[in-house]
């Protein structure tokens, strides 16, 4: 009776672990669809010659943020819708504040405890950056940051 115990806690053990691991890799699927096409699109296009991250934003408009260095050498930041794969715009990332600089614009005037991801994206026709953070409080707090300057745009502040 024990043996038959333990096969069936062996067997519901290892069901759980495969079924996790399945719903996992299909909840990842879009996403990695989405930053693959998106890079595709970049480099077919000839904006950038080598890719070294791509991340997605989601603001007024979802796009996948590809960031890479074009055929001069240059790092730049290519915006791509994420549903058509058409290049929205771009930036040279020597001509704005980094994601560090945008943090520390952040935490020069709000308390925060954890940043939790720092994001390039176009919201109307200006580059930000999105910082999402947990205040001391525990409360989720988004705050953009103007890619070229530095400066405050909108803050979303303890949801």
């Amino acid at each position: 009776m024990m043996n038959w115990i333990k096969f069936f806690s062996a067997f519901l053990l290892a069901l759980a672990i495969v079924l996790v691991t399945i719903i996992f890799t299909n909840a990842q699927k879009p996403f990695s669809a989405a930053l693959q096409n998106a890079e595709k699109s970049v480099q077919q296009s000839g904006e950038l010659l080598s890719i070294e991250h791509a991340e997605i934003y989601n603001g007024t408009i979802s796009m996948v943020t590809v960031f890479g260095k074009d055929e001069k050498g240059i790092e730049k930041a290519v915006f791509v819708d994420e549903k058509s794969g058409k290049i929205l715009d771009s930036v040279k990332l020597e001509d704005g504040i980094d994601s560090k600089q945008a943090i520390q614009t952040v935490k020069s005037e709000l308390k925060v405890d954890k940043i939790l991801h720092v994001t390039l994206g176009v919201e109307g026709e200006y580059p930000v950056w999105e910082v999402a953070f947990k205040s001391e409080n525990g409360k989720l707090n988004y705050v953009y940051v103007f890619f070229e300057n530095g400066e405050w745009w909108k803050r979303i502040l303890n949801l």
